[in-house]
């Protein structure tokens, strides 16, 4: 595979995602109050100066050879993106490394496989053995106050990213922020200026196409976020799947009643009766599972989208495609075939090997396209 350098910004990565353990990519509307640092911040010629998403300058080394992700958990693929590589990636959140251990990334670039997890326990930073993997540079969500002073306390530069830029009006606003920030840390811009066009060109071309689409021919869509016997998560106004579906020409059926993500009972289902149900990576819940009403306590069948057999599980690339990712240009695809099929005629594995090729010079194969169409419930685990 040849190195674009910096696999840059696909930037549309989305809406993007992150999160923490339990709550990744939904932590958007909090504003976290870690103080932002002076700008009297002295650098070396070995040093400079990056101002982070509270708004904090972050002295980092301008030479980053073990860099280690917390609970902004797509972010090694967003780094990815930008430097075509994941050498540098020396720790990742346990979660972050079994959705890289079952994407497209652990082919394409399997130094990712060799990032450290040891140092998340019991879903929180231990930094004693933090140290031990010697990072020069720690990357949190903005939320995650604790993690940040912990980290930052013990001589760490800490690099804090919002997990979604709420206010937009497009899914890849907070990719594209992301792949700004890595490029300042590592100087690679040229991969994210290719990314930032082909996601302006695809929603675009999508945009031209859906104008055509009243309201009322526009299909109703449900996110289901996490999943279980026990409990249904779903994902509303001001998250990822939110963003997607009203960039894709569906109407979220939650948009009204949930800010974020919010557990819900199959009555509040009833009453929504999506056309279409979307699951994300999230949950080890499959399709057939609804389905086949699989699941005890809860009867599916009495939901339209269920009853049309259109209920899909969202893929999963170089990394999830619900939150961030290079491959946000796919999902937008992907997406806005399931709510239109015959408005977007194009063959979903035509588009995925063209773009791999494109942007990854990476030759994916027909195994690879049904692997990222159809992830297992292992890739959900953590």
């Amino acid at each position: 595979m040849k190195k674009y350098g910096l696999v840059a910004a696909v930037a549309l990565t989305m809406l993007l995602a992150a999160c923490n353990n339990n709550n990744e990519e939904t932590q958007n509307n909090t504003k976290p109050q870690v103080e932002q640092q002076s700008s009297e911040l002295q650098t070396t010629k070995e040093e400079k100066l990056v101002v982070d998403q509270l708004g904090r300058e972050v002295t980092v080394p301008n030479s980053i050879e073990r860099v280690v992700m917390g609970g902004i958990l797509p972010y090694f693929s967003t780094w990815y993106v930008a430097t075509n590589s994941t050498k540098e990636i020396a720790g990742m959140h346990p979660n972050s490394y079994n959705a890289a251990k079952h994407s497209m990334l652990a082919k394409m670039s399997p130094d990712v496989l060799k990032a450290d997890t040891s140092f998340i326990q019991n879903g929180e930073v231990n930094v004693e053995e933090l140290m031990k993997v010697n990072p020069q540079l720690y990357i949190e969500i903005a939320t995650d106050e604790k993690s940040i002073h912990k980290v930052s306390e013990a001589g760490i530069p800490v690099v804090a990213l919002k997990a979604i830029d709420a206010a937009a009006a497009e899914p890849l606003a907070t990719f594209n922020s992301w792949l700004e920030i890595t490029s300042q840390i590592t100087g690679t811009t040229e991969r994210a200026n290719r990314f930032l066009e082909e996601g302006k060109k695809v929603q675009a071309q999508l945009d031209e196409k859906l104008k055509t689409i009243e309201e009322k021919d526009k299909p109703r869509a449900m996110m289901l976020f996490r999943h279980n016997e026990k409990s249904i998560t779903i994902g509303g106004k001001n998250f990822f799947g939110n963003q997607w579906l009203n960039a894709t020409g569906a109407i979220d059926v939650a948009e009204n009643d949930i800010q974020g993500q919010k557990e819900v009972n199959m009555e509040q289902v009833y009453t929504w009766n999506p056309d279409i149900i979307f699951i994300t990576n999230f949950t080890e819940t499959q399709p057939a599972d609804l389905l086949e009403n699989k699941i005890a306590g809860q009867d599916w069948s009495q939901v339209k989208a269920v009853q049309e057999g259109k209920v899909y599980k969202i893929p999963l690339g170089i990394y999830r495609w619900f939150p961030p990712s290079g491959d946000a240009p796919l999902m937008l695809k992907w997406l806005a075939q399931k709510n239109h099929p015959a408005l977007f005629d194009y063959k979903i594995e035509d588009e995925i090997k063209a773009y791999y090729k494109d942007f990854y010079e990476y030759d994916v194969t027909d195994e690879d396209i049904q692997a990222i169409l159809n992830p297992s419930s292992e890739a959900a685990k953590y």
